[in-house]
């Protein structure tokens, strides 16, 4: 039974623990008294330890719960899949080049037909411009399939402006050669402007890139939190670099002296801070990222393009020039890697790279979610300072190997609403969107009934909210305050929005109707105007004191009056 995370007094950490032996093969049988527990290098006592094995969990529990009636609709996470192991294949096309895409494509069909296992429920998502939904969970080969084939390899915009290289000619290497003479100063000038202004597009695009990967992350942990035990997140890409960089040019008078100076680099940006804060939301909804490189195997060309013999091939200072543009992408490929490293490191996950065996490395992440202890505590500081507190586990056999989520962040949920207020819209419109996961950090109900046929009608939305996913201020004699915002949008086929509302209400529950509340839910209601038509309603709370979101979604017909339907 998964342990309850409390809001409101304190803060119960989980943290998942895979144990296995020299051989790889996962340890059972251990015993709180087998761990040690350590935050920030202080022994911390074990308040909640299980051992998880979600598949036979699932077998338990097959059946379900009972069915909603007509005309519900529901965020909860019972209602979208069974109590067992869960993994999200995410397909990365913003971060990876077509020809890998394809490839990776390729890959995971050639899994779903060979190696997906009974019970193994799997959603799959896409990230491109934004974060799509292509299937949730299921364990239906032939949805998986449909899902993996509709992912169509795109050409990445920001991919395309990074690439310096293909879309300018090389910087002047050598003046006043023997072969080729010497080259204008202008003209020199003129290629190192370009270069200049196309890097920094190129800049511009890597942060973008970065953004909305992160921001795919985030909204993925949102879908993810409200769904109990681990998750398993299986990020298929060509990844981006944990760092920016730049060349260091040393350009002197323009002319034979000029010199454009090694191949050395400075760090411009580092995003190492920006993965570590993502990577602690992913282990807050108890998610372990598995990266998989979709370049496949790549060993590094380094040695052999940079090796002088291409000088001896007649290639003199392009052959230098090649070595060093070989060497470059071979950085790169390190680069990229590094954040993949990072990753799966954090969140107790694991990377998969250069390797020719991609739907095999799918197969041992899926595995991963199969058996693992689960242990919580309650942190000794309860100094809520934001900063990074490291968790270390230790068992008592020095031999075993152990992997687990690396730390948190120390923050204190109800500082939420003081961060800018384009973060909170921006976070609200990723959420809002038809296409987007729904998220399970604010759970709730919602009944939705068609009113009669009419040129226009008035469309009433009732939700109510679960009160025990809401944090609250205490005043005095014990009564609570509650704020939260309520979002209601109509989006019709083509995706345009039709209606929308938004409401923000601050309730004060006295002391003595607390328990009937909690019991009852919280109550809201509106309405849309709308005319006759086909709608998909995406419904949204958020808790203002936290910032956690909730939402669902509602298919919606509204039929012509009889006149107009001849």
């Amino acid at each position: 039974m998964p342990a309850p995370v409390l809001r409101v007094t304190t803060r119960l950490v989980l943290v998942d623990v895979l144990v296995t032996n020299k051989n790889g093969q996962r340890v059972e049988g251990l015993t709180p008294a087998d761990f040690t527990l350590l935050e920030n290098k202080k022994p911390q006592q074990i308040a909640f330890f299980s051992w998880e094995q979600p598949g036979r969990r699932a077998n338990a529990a097959r059946g379900g719960p009972a069915p909603l009636p007509p005309n519900i609709y529901t965020n909860r996470p019972e209602y979208r899949s069974p109590p067992g192991a869960l993994t999200v294949l995410l397909l990365d096309a913003l971060n990876t080049g077509v020809q890998d895409q394809a490839y990776a494509r390729a890959q995971m069909l050639r899994y779903l037909a060979t190696q997906l296992k009974p019970d193994q429920w799997i959603a799959v998502y896409a990230l491109g411009q934004s974060l799509r939904v292509l299937q949730d969970f299921t364990d239906d080969p032939r949805l998986l399939r449909a899902a993996v084939e509709s992912f169509n390899p795109e050409k990445p915009l920001e991919l395309t402006i990074e690439d310096v290289n293909k879309r300018l000619p090389p910087a002047p290497r050598e003046f006043g050669s023997k072969e080729g003479g010497s080259i204008n100063p202008r003209v020199i000038m003129v290629v190192e402007r370009l270069r200049e202004f196309a890097t920094t597009q190129a800049t511009v695009a890597l942060n973008v890139r970065v953004a909305k990967t992160l921001k795919a992350f985030q909204m993925i942990a949102r879908a993810l939190a409200g769904y109990p035990g681990r998750k398993n997140l299986v990020w298929v890409s060509a990844s981006f670099p944990l760092a920016m960089t730049s060349k260091i040019v040393k350009m002197g008078t323009p002319g034979p002296e000029l010199n454009l100076g090694p191949g050395q680099f400075r760090i411009e940006r580092s995003y190492a801070e920006d993965l570590q804060q993502t990577s602690a939301q992913l282990t807050d909804a108890q998610i372990a990222v598995y990266p998989v490189d979709a370049r496949g195997l790549m060993g590094s060309t380094l040695t052999t393009a940079s090796d002088p013999g291409t000088n001896e091939l007649g290639l003199g200072r392009l052959g230098a020039e090649f070595g060093e543009q070989v060497s470059n992408a071979d950085s790169k490929l390190l680069d990229t890697q590094a954040t993949m490293e990072q990753l799966a490191n954090e969140t107790g996950g694991r990377v998969f790279k250069n390797r020719n065996d991609v739907d095999n490395s799918v197969a041992l992440s899926l595995a991963d979610g199969s058996s693992y202890y689960l242990l919580g505590y309650y942190p000794e500081d309860k100094n809520w300072d934001g900063k990074f507190h490291k968790i270390q586990v230790n068992v008592a056999q020095s031999k075993l190997q152990v992997r687990h989520r690396q730390g948190y962040f120390a923050v204190d949920p109800t500082q939420w609403g003081k961060q800018a207020k384009e973060d909170r819209e921006a976070e609200l419109m990723s959420v809002m969107g038809p296409d987007s996961p729904l998220a399970t950090g604010m759970i709730f109900d919602a009944r939705v009934v068609p009113p009669a046929p009419a040129s226009r009608v008035q469309v009433p939305v009732e939700l109510l909210i679960d009160m025990r996913t809401l944090s609250f201020e205490e005043k005095k004699g014990g009564e609570r305050l509650y704020s939260l915002e309520f979002h209601v949008a109509a989006y019709t086929p083509d995706g345009r929005m039709a209606a929308h509302h938004d409401a923000r209400v601050d309730a004060p529950i006295k002391a003595e109707t607390v328990a009937a509340r909690l019991q009852q839910g919280f109550p809201y209601r509106t309405q849309l105007e709308l005319p006759p038509g086909r709608y998909r309603l995406r419904l949204a709370v958020r808790d203002n004191r936290t910032g956690f979101l909730g939402t669902t979604e509602v298919p919606l017909v509204l039929e012509k009056p009889a006149a107009e339907g001849k």
